[in-house]
């Protein structure tokens, strides 16, 4: 009889957020822990912490000052110790199915690393337009971006392998989205088998920050900076297509998208890691 998988459901929350948490979490089941990774940058917020976390067993509570979403996923990461890890976040909602949806995709399939499954709003609607048959995932896709809420992950596969670029992301003042896209190309880079599933794993009632890149600055910024991150000074190339595109079919405005896309790859330029 195969050994029952264990799973860490690794929750980021920030600040006020931390009083939803509780919504995050199920009946205690066998071989499941959740660890919270909470930042806050005042400690008045301590006070928030809901009483119930501390009362079960299978919830860790790591608490720290700090901000960045980027940040908090790779702490949350570091404290994992299960064979298998779901990413989330304080505003999701885990189905029910969740944790037996993942061992069953990890046993079928010893050599995956990182499996990507489906979200929906809480009234059920998807949240994207995924691809109907299961397929493989070799980079970061144009038809539709992979967000962190909808992967598990062998966590040996990528502790201590794969980190979020720290930045990229929520929390941060200049390059506010890009991370998923960064941590696909790098999982792609290292060799990682990834696989998409069409099975809901998680509601959630969050906006995607990428559908607003042709009207906010920090998308913009970031869609430069990660060009730069793969491709170099060619992301200039890259940048004056996008943007020429874009305006053309009448989505934008091409000079703004442009400077701020620059922006993004000097940005990068300037702060390597």
């Amino acid at each position: 009889m195969n050994e029952l998988l264990t799973i860490d459901v690794l929750i980021c929350s920030f600040n006020k957020g931390v009083v939803k948490v509780d919504q995050v979490l199920l009946p205690p089941a066998e071989g499941v822990r959740y660890i919270l990774a909470y930042q806050y940058t005042d400690e008045r917020y301590l006070e928030m912490l809901p009483d119930s976390l501390r009362q079960r067993d299978d919830v860790t509570v790591f608490s720290y000052r700090g901000q960045g979403l980027s940040a908090n996923r790779n702490q949350a990461l570091s404290l994992s110790k299960s064979d298998i890890v779901l990413f989330t976040d304080d505003d999701s909602r885990i189905s029910e199915d969740t944790f037996s949806t993942l061992r069953e995709v990890f046993s079928a399939h010893p050599s995956l690393d990182v499996a990507f499954f489906q979200a929906t709003s809480y009234t059920g609607r998807l949240l994207k337009h995924y691809p109907k048959e299961e397929c493989e995932v070799v980079a970061p896709t144009l038809e539709y971006s992979l967000s962190t809420i909808e992967k598990g992950c062998r966590r040996a596969s990528i502790q201590g392998i794969i980190r979020y670029d720290e930045r990229f992301g929520l929390g941060t003042q200049f390059l506010t989205c890009g991370e998923e896209d960064v941590w696909v190309y790098d999982a792609a880079r290292n060799g990682l088998k990834m696989r998409y599933f069409p099975r809901k794993v998680v509601e959630t009632n969050m906006m995607l920050k990428q559908s607003m890149i042709y009207v906010d600055a920090g998308v913009q910024r970031s869609y430069g900076a990660f060009q730069y991150y793969i491709h170099g000074f060619m992301a200039v190339f890259h940048c004056l297509a996008f943007a020429f595109s874009s305006t053309r079919k009448g989505y934008t405005h091409f000079f703004p998208m442009l400077r701020h896309m620059t922006e993004g790859i000097r940005y990068m330029r300037q702060n390597s890691q």
